[in-house]
């Protein structure tokens, strides 16, 4: 089952991981980055092209921004520390969810795909574990206007 699922979206957590498991089917999460946010690579919302979705989206604005800074801040410091990336980390902590858990991050470069492949090499501890658990990000997950089309018909 395919759902948006990193250390940003974490509501597929609210019963959709139980049932799958129950069910015996897989997690496909994609965006296990964050829209890049987790890579540590984003250091202003001017680092976004004037077509770029993330220029609409509520958690890449204003103090949002750089409260989620604080928060990438921190798994900085946990990938300095297991001389990792910050993209890494937060993939590991992906992998860590569960053996029925394959992310799928957008790569679109080769350094990208092969800094990615070193998730595989990190351990992360229940200390580890506990530090990124806590981390909430600020802002919504999408622009209100995403919605309005998404109106279910009634049953």
């Amino acid at each position: 089952m395919q759902s948006e699922w990193s250390l940003w979206s974490r509501d597929v957590e609210d019963g959709v991981v139980g049932t799958c498991r129950e069910l015996g089917i897989g997690l496909v999460p994609y965006r296990p980055l964050g829209r890049g946010f987790l890579t540590g690579a984003l250091k202003s919302p001017d680092d976004f092209g004037t077509d770029d979705y993330r220029r609409h989206n509520p958690r890449f604005q204003g103090e949002a921004f750089q409260q989620n800074l604080v928060l990438v801040g921190h798994v900085r410091e946990l990938a300095a520390a297991k001389g990792a990336t910050p993209g890494q980390v937060a993939l590991a902590w992906v992998l860590s969810r569960g053996d029925d858990v394959v992310p799928i991050p957008g790569t679109n470069r080769r350094t990208y795909l092969e800094e990615n492949l070193g998730a595989l090499e990190i351990t992360l501890d229940a200390a580890d574990l506990d530090a990124l658990d806590s981390l909430v990000p600020s802002g919504d997950r999408y622009p209100d206007m995403t919605f309005v089309a998404g109106v279910s018909p009634a049953r």
